[in-house]
C-alpha cells in the first residue's frame, strides 16, 4: 500500500444537541402540566328516575298534616277557640275535637300521620294540653306544636 502522505481522520457527525434539549424540555413541561388527576373523571351528571330500575328507592308519601288552631276568646286566657284544618270550627269543645280526630282514624288515618297544635300567643297552656289529650285519646303518636303567633 502506498502512502501518500495523506492521512483520514475519522470523523464524528453529530446532530446538534440544542433543539433536542429545548424539545425534551417542552415536552417534560408540557406533561407536568397538563394531566388533572380528578375523581370525577368519567363520571356522567344524569337525573335518571330513583323509583324504577333494579334497586328502586320506595317513594315517601308526602302527608298533610292536620292542624289544631286554638284561637284566644279574650276572656282573661279563660276562652278558646279551637279550629281544625282552617274549616272546622269547634268553640271550645274538646270533646268535639275528640271526637273528629277518632273519625279521622276511623276513615283509615294512620297513627303516625302528623298533627300541629298552633296555638295563638293568648292561649293559655292548660288549652294546648288539653289538644294535646284529644290527639293522644284519638291514638296518634306524631304530635307536633308550632310556635305561638
Amino acid at each position: 500500500m502506498r502512502n501518500t502522505g495523506r492521512t483520514r481522520k475519522n470523523v464524528k457527525i453529530q446532530p446538534p444537541m440544542t433543539p433536542m434539549i429545548d424539545c425534551i424540555f417542552q415536552l417534560l413541561i408540557f406533561f407536568m402540566l397538563m394531566p388533572t388527576f380528578q375523581s370525577r373523571e368519567g363520571y356522567l351528571t344524569t337525573n335518571l328516575p330513583k323509583d324504577q330500575g333494579p334497586n328502586p328507592i320506595p317513594q315517601k308519601e308526602i302527608l298533610e298534616r292536620l292542624k289544631i288552631e286554638l284561637l284566644d276568646e279574650g276572656n282573661e286566657g279563660e276562652g278558646v277557640s279551637i279550629v281544625l284544618n282552617d274549616t272546622q270550627s269547634l268553640g271550645d269543645n274538646f270533646a268535639g275535637l275528640r271526637a273528629a280526630l277518632e273519625g279521622y282514624r276511623a276513615r283509615g288515618l294512620q297513627p303516625t300521620h302528623p298533627i300541629l297544635i298552633s296555638p295563638t300567643m293568648a292561649v293559655r297552656h292548660k288549652f294546648v294540653v288539653r289538644a294535646f289529650d284529644a290527639a293522644v285519646t284519638a291514638r296518634f303518636t306524631s304530635i307536633h306544636f308550632a310556635v305561638p303567633r
